[in-house]
């Protein structure tokens, strides 16, 4: 089926996208390597890329860190169950590994590229604290070994925690294999303009096809439908991994082992929650850190005002990654914000 007028017009996330804009060129020399954190991702961020990918012959190693069995509401409406057992999650995740598989192949992709790592969804950020070395050392085998030119993955400014997580190790990653040419996309964020990239510009039977693979993912249509057919627009836009939001809300500089963090929190029903600071630092390891804002805090002011703090780091970093945590259900306020030495405040 063809999308209906309208479903390819701009979404509501994805930000202004200028006329003038480099065409990303795709040929056989290339080998993308895809960090998705959920199936269905593939075809949101990249169906297009894909596409171009396998009509001229280029590698593609999609990489699924999780299988997306978190995602239970959709599972209960589909199973007419509201308790559901482990095993239960198991077969959640084994229908969404087959639903990007005919997405995959939809996109002229071989189902049997797809790799995936299960890792526990909805829980990557807590992994990042808690052993990130070893994701990072597990993502470098498969970069060395499928030795990739483009890296695809979510952005920083991921609102979702998992997708915000993936960025990180993308991040890393690069900083690892500098020859690798990073290319981020934007699911759950609001950029500011005129950070793009790259763009594609898909004819209408590329965004045919993308909107055909879009609706494969039929267990994350039940809530979500016109979400996530919206992706379905004539051009698909890639950014830097440290593209910052539209209204940048955390500002942080990192200076002589210091931290000097701003957060202006929005006035909303997240007010409530306890905030939590998240930091990923990098010395020889990647190293994660999570700290609670308690309201009596010495340097925490009410939590709906602005506050500000310097933190000491115990080793030095030439960046550090951080967000400001107040989570309900399944989305972050924000995503990660980059801090590097002497970088401006603003």
């Amino acid at each position: 089926s063809n999308p209906p007028a309208g479903v390819a017009k701009l979404g509501r996330w994805r930000g202004y996208i200028p006329e003038a804009m480099t065409e990303l060129l795709v040929t056989a020399q290339h080998r993308f390597l895809g960090l998705f954190p959920h199936p269905d991702d593939e075809s949101l961020g990249a169906g297009i890329l894909l596409q171009r990918a396998a009509r001229v012959g280029a590698a593609v190693l999609p990489l699924f860190l999780t299988s997306g069995e978190g995602n239970s509401w959709p599972q209960r409406v589909l199973d007419r169950k509201l308790k559901l057992e482990a095993h239960d999650r198991v077969r959640f995740a084994l229908r969404r590994q087959g639903e990007v598989q005919r997405a995959l192949e939809t996109l002229g992709i071989s189902p049997c590229a797809a790799q995936f790592l299960r890792w526990p969804d909805t829980q990557l950020t807590q992994l990042l604290l808690h052993g990130g070395e070893e994701l990072v050392d597990r993502l470098t085998q498969e970069v060395e070994r499928f030795q990739p030119t483009h890296l695809i993955a979510p952005v920083l400014a991921d609102h979702h925690p998992d997708h915000s997580a993936t960025a990180v190790l993308a991040f890393a990653l690069g900083q690892r294999f500098p020859q690798l040419r990073l290319l981020g996309y934007a699911t759950h964020a609001h950029l500011a303009p005129q950070q793009e990239l790259a763009v594609l510009s898909g004819s209408p039977h590329e965004v045919s096809t993308k909107y055909r693979a879009i609706q494969c993912h039929t267990s994350q249509l039940v809530f979500r439908r016109r979400f996530h057919l919206q992706f379905a627009t004539a051009r698909e836009v890639f950014y830097p991994l440290t593209a910052r939001e539209n209204r940048q809300r955390l500002e942080a500089r990192l200076a002589e082992g210091k931290l000097d963090l701003y957060f202006t929190p929005r006035l909303s029903w997240r007010c409530g929650r306890t905030p939590c600071l998240w930091l990923v630092t990098m010395d020889e390891t990647l190293t994660g850190l999570r700290l609670p804002l308690v309201q009596k805090s010495r340097w925490w002011q009410p939590r709906v005002g602005p506050w500000q703090t310097v933190l000491e780091l115990p080793k030095a970093s030439p960046w550090v990654l951080v967000k400001v945590s107040r989570p309900f259900l399944l989305y972050d306020e924000a995503g990660f914000v980059l801090a590097e030495q002497a970088q401006a405040l603003g």
